[in-house]
């Protein structure tokens, strides 16, 4: 089994509702295990709109709030020495900022999928509650996503398979969190 000298962080899946993020970021959690790194939580953003104070909806105020809450999660995993997946919509470029400011070790993955691909591949029905008005604020319909001008790694996740994604992120994360990574800022000399 390869040894890698990890330095904690965060993994930050972003794009639409539907785009993949969920499954991605639970593969890598489960990759992460069989590589022998036992020291990671998956923060999901459905799992954690239940476990906050309340339950929170998809209207762009309540994703930051679900956003900040979880940055402020991820950071404690960090600095407890593990490392932390996290899986959530965080359409404003403005969120994704923020993480990266208070997150030391931060990488943000984009899922780039067309929203069309998206409301097909939604069996909850938020796309065709948007559509219809019903959902306010939703992300990708009535509320713009705003990607970043360079995330540390983007997947096309309508054309890729899930095994072809799910293979690159693990690289990736893989080469981000190696201390002795060329990737490593922290380590300019490696």
């Amino acid at each position: 089994m390869t040894r890698f000298t990890l330095r904690p962080g965060t993994i930050w899946v972003t794009g639409l509702s539907s785009s993949g993020k969920t499954t991605l970021g639970n593969q890598l959690f489960e990759n992460m295990k069989e590589k022998g790194i036992h020291n990671v939580e998956f923060l999901d953003g459905e799992a954690l709109r239940k476990q906050l104070d309340r339950e929170y909806g998809y209207s762009v105020e309540e994703r930051f709030a679900v956003a900040r809450n979880t940055v402020v999660l991820a950071r404690r995993i960090n600095d407890d020495g593990s490392f932390a997946i996290v899986s959530t919509i965080t359409g404003l470029k403005a969120m994704r900022e923020h993480a990266r400011k208070c997150i030391p070790h931060f990488m943000e993955v984009y899922l780039n999928c067309p929203v069309e691909i998206c409301a097909a591949r939604d069996f909850k029905g938020n796309y065709e509650k948007a559509l219809a008005g019903l959902l306010e604020n939703f992300t990708g319909v009535t509320s713009p996503y705003e990607p970043t001008d360079s995330p540390e790694l983007t997947l096309d996740t309508a054309s890729m398979s899930i095994q072809e994604c799910s293979k690159i992120l693990l690289e990736k994360t893989l080469l981000f969190f190696d201390r002795n990574s060329a990737h490593d800022p922290l380590n300019p000399s490696a």
